[in-house]
């Protein structure tokens, strides 16, 4: 059984609200880590937000070079699972840009608003920074065709090695940090926030990976390009997305406020079904 629906269970049923003030962080930080060996160019990190057709900016976007990673856990990692692995050489071939935050109620409502669409259930929680929750795959991919109508450039989900990739920010540790969990470093269930196994907390509140990249670990699983295979067996090592002979579930990455910690390490993967939403799952933009 995936992370996702071993951890959620019958608790999604159990849910209720909590109003918090939103932690703004407006400095990214970049934090040395000993276990970092990926190599990437020193050109990632520039940001960009396109302007719309209404002059409001879109999602703010973080340039990521190419390189080299190792996807996915070893054998040795602590709560490790056989579909992470083999662990293996995977090379981005080509520089990318990714949300520096998963798409926020905000955005994504503009998008409804503009196409006549239902808006999400926050679950009471509040929208504004929140990120977006209870969207299927196919919302989230229609909001990335809506963006590229309003833009000149090209929008779409990550694949699965785009997201580990941009997601360790050149570690290998099983948290961007490191190997400990610390405290207070994500939204999950154990992780010491405010938020823990109570509600999603607002985009931000926590400190960036080193690329500069924010809620990479917990708070929202985050759709991706790839249908779930079991495992690594015969996967792609060029970056692209996994699209073949795979089952008619998408992947999904980062874990969320309802996981335990090591249910939201950087190798975590789990699955879902693209029609079905959720309120564990949002999504981060890609841009190619």
């Amino acid at each position: 059984m995936s992370q996702l629906k071993s951890d959620v269970g019958l608790r999604i049923n159990n849910l209720y609200s909590l109003s918090l003030p939103f932690q703004a962080i407006t400095n990214v930080t970049t934090m040395n880590n000993k276990n970092s060996s990926s190599s990437h160019s020193s050109e990632s990190g520039d940001t960009f937000q396109d302007t719309l057709e209404d002059g409001t900016l879109g999602p703010k976007m973080l340039r990521i070079s190419p390189g080299k990673f190792m996807m996915g856990s070893p054998e040795t990692e602590e709560g490790g699972h056989r579909d992470e692995r083999p662990q293996h050489e995977v090379t981005i071939e080509k520089p990318f840009a990714l949300g520096v935050f998963p798409v926020t109620f905000t955005e994504y409502d503009h998008f409804a608003t503009a196409t006549g669409r239902e808006l999400p259930a926050d679950q009471g929680w509040g929208r504004a920074l929140r990120p977006v929750i209870n969207i299927t795959c196919e919302d989230a991919e229609a909001y990335c065709s809506w963006l590229n109508t309003q833009t000149s450039r090209t929008y779409r989900l990550p694949t699965e090695a785009e997201w580990e990739y941009a997601a360790r920010g050149g570690t290998t540790s099983k948290y961007w940090w490191g190997d400990h969990l610390g405290e207070s470093l994500a939204n999950c269930d154990g992780c010491g926030s405010d938020w823990d196994e109570t509600e999603t907390s607002p985009v931000g509140s926590f400190q960036p990976n080193p690329f500069g990249l924010y809620d990479i670990h917990g708070n929202v699983w985050e759709w991706c390009q790839d249908w779930w295979h079991n495992n690594y067996e015969g996967a792609p090592t060029d970056g692209s997305a996994w699209l073949e002979d795979g089952e008619k579930v998408r992947v999904v990455r980062g874990g969320s406020w309802i996981n335990n910690p090591l249910s939201v390490r950087a190798a975590v993967r789990s699955e879902f079904h693209p029609r079905l939403h959720i309120t564990v799952i949002g999504m981060r933009i890609c841009s190619s």
